[in-house]
């Protein structure tokens, strides 16, 4: 986690920090820990959600039941987290809901090497 806040500072993210404990079943363990120390970020490409927003983003369709939808980057697609157990340890991919295509497999293993390739992608736009 501290590589994670450290990278969000080196970006200038926007930060408040989390004044409760998520203990919600709901959020998968994987981002538990995320937002037990911050509530919400405004990225320079993106904003992770604050929990209660996720939670209602993540019933709708089509992310029931399977995925938790915890941001968004500044064009058209969803930050998201796999609910369940992943085979190969990957967790967080992101959608584009315009594409009309379906939500692919996760690839990256953790929040931190997913933003950094969501940041890269970015620039190169």
């Amino acid at each position: 986690m501290d590589a994670l806040q450290n990278y969000l500072k080196e970006i200038h993210a926007t930060v408040i920090a989390s004044d409760t404990d998520v203990e919600n079943g709901e959020v998968p363990k994987i981002m538990r820990d995320f937002y037990n120390k911050i509530k919400c970020a405004e990225l320079p490409y993106g904003e992770i959600y604050d929990v209660e927003l996720a939670l209602q983003q993540s019933q709708q369709a089509p992310f029931s039941p399977d995925w938790f939808v915890f941001g968004q980057d500044h064009y058209f697609s969803y930050w998201l987290c796999y609910k369940g157990v992943s085979e190969d340890g990957c967790y967080f991919t992101y959608w584009d809901h315009e594409s009309g295509g379906d939500i692919e497999e996760p690839l990256w293993e953790d929040l931190l090497s997913f933003l950094q390739e969501v940041e890269e992608e970015n620039d190169d736009e």
